[in-house]
């Protein structure tokens, strides 16, 4: 599979990395994972096999699926300022990919870091999520969810919440700046129908109100990204220059009456209260889109969740069933228009989430949703749907409710997700009627000693519906983490 050729020099930093973590051992942790996974697939991949999965999952039938993983971790309880790290995992897939290959291999985690106090500067590629929310039962975040192959790139961070000692701790900051390359893309609007380099911009900020030990703390913040590149392809009478195409889209300024690249984030606000027994977090995702930050006033689109968490899972010798967290969310996408009396443009009156007027791929990596997988790929949706050969996905107007439940049975870890979800369509190629769909997962894991303490992990996946093919999927597994 081709590979960029300046992963070469991420390539070249991760082995110095590795090779220094065993010159310097007191001050780091090497840590190993792996992981090999054989599936039996009616037709398509179900949704809850390959959804928020980096982008590993083959798209069709039966597959096998090999990962292994190698890094070297921050220490923290090294008093130094400065430290680094550095990570790598080799994804290896055998089997009919959604993109037409029988087999694949490729990194997802291939990055080195170096961290100064709480701030961090990363170059290459990390599996990461942007957004509040329940981070492992979860439908997704609506702006970055782990569903693509990470993105190469670089990023500065403070990749968690740090307290600020002038508020007393009360109120921590988190933190990212970043930029990565998506590489060629279709234009679908432009002098020319392709451009050979695109590339991806985020950046979110973060605020938490409470102590770490506090019972009660508030969560706060906004994120954004954004695909762009190629401005002086697209359009050479503007003679906009790449430096200055870049500006735009970090600042969100206008350019000759419309935004430079294409736009998507979220304004999210979340509350988590710690009680004797419980963890209850409540979350929002409220969406704006090209254009819409100062432009369009729409409380309708958003994701809605709750999360109640155990604080102290089962001891080891208890063995009766019993739940460890649960979560239920609420997404809706289906309004997309504009609410507010201010803004009389018919440019901002609809949305088009997670597509672009100007670039087909739309806000994607690899054919997998940067966003969330709720809205999907239209080669993965059923081939009798309406369809625009322009755009990235065919139905990005939903409503949709999930829900997942952690629980703990005769020593051994259940995990159940489950989605139902009604479907318009886009309002381009909206659908006929309302298309429903179920979604669906079950999975048991358990600790063997005969495999080295490693966990054997049988699942059950299956899509009940219109919206994709019908097909069921019989997974069996293997894994396990460790230290070097």
């Amino acid at each position: 599979m081709p590979v960029y050729h300046f992963m070469r020099e991420y390539i070249f930093l991760f082995c110095i990395s590795i090779l220094s973590s065993f010159a310097n051992a007191q001050d780091s942790t090497l840590t190993y994972s792996t992981a090999i996974s054989l599936a039996a697939s009616t037709a398509q991949t179900p949704f809850w096999l390959r959804a928020n999965q980096n982008g590993v999952v083959p798209g069709n039938g039966t597959f096998g699926l090999g990962q292994f993983g190698l890094y070297k971790n921050y220490n923290t309880n090294n008093p130094r300022i400065f430290q680094w790290s550095a990570g790598a995992e080799l994804i290896a897939n055998f089997g009919k990919s959604g993109y037409g290959r029988r087999s694949d291999y490729f990194f997802t985690d291939l990055y080195a870091a170096g961290k100064i106090g709480p701030v961090e500067i990363l170059v290459g590629q990390k599996k990461h999520v942007t957004g509040l929310m329940d981070t492992t039962l979860t439908s997704g975040s609506l702006s970055f969810s782990g569903n693509a192959r990470p993105i190469p790139g670089f990023q500065i961070s403070i990749p968690s919440f740090y307290p600020l000692a002038f508020t007393n701790y009360f109120i921590s900051v988190k933190a990212s700046f970043g930029d990565g390359r998506l590489g060629p893309s279709n234009i679908s609007y432009g002098s020319v129908p392709s451009v050979p380099s695109t590339y991806f911009h985020e950046k979110s900020l973060y605020f938490r109100f409470g102590k770490p030990s506090d019972r009660i703390k508030i969560f706060a913040g906004i994120n954004h990204q954004a695909r762009w590149g190629g401005e002086s392809e697209i359009s050479p009478v503007s003679k906009l220059n790449t430096i200055n195409a870049y500006w735009y889209v970090i600042s969100g300024k206008t350019f000759d009456y419309r935004k430079i690249g294409s736009h998507f984030g979220t304004i999210d606000i979340a509350g988590e209260w710690t009680a004797k027994a419980w963890t209850y977090l409540l979350y929002r995702q409220n969406i704006y889109e090209t254009g819409s930050l100062f432009k369009v006033t729409n409380f309708a689109d958003g994701l809605n969740g709750i999360r109640i968490r155990r604080n102290k899972p089962l001891m080891k010798d208890q063995t009766y069933f019993d739940v460890n967290s649960f979560l239920f969310e609420v997404v809706g996408t289906k309004n997309q228009t504009n609410n507010s009396p201010l803004s009389g443009l018919a440019l901002f009156d609809k949305g088009d989430y997670y597509n672009s007027y100007i670039y087909s791929q739309g806000l994607s990596f690899k054919g997998g949703e940067i966003g969330t997988a709720l809205n999907p790929n239209q080669d993965l949706t059923d081939k009798v749907l309406p369809r625009n050969s322009t755009k990235f996905t065919n139905n990005n107007r939903i409503w949709a409710f999930h829900s997942g439940v952690k629980a703990s049975w005769l020593n051994t870890d259940l995990q159940f997700r489950g989605t139902y979800s009604r479907n318009f369509g886009t309002y381009i190629n909206p659908f006929n009627s309302a298309v429903q769909q179920f979604s669906m997962q079950l999975s048991a894991s358990k600790k063997m000693k005969f495999l080295r303490n490693g966990s054997f992990i049988a699942s059950f996946y299956s899509d009940i519906g219109s919206l994709y093919p019908s097909s069921s999927s019989f997974v069996l597994g293997y894994r396990k983490i460790g230290f070097l």
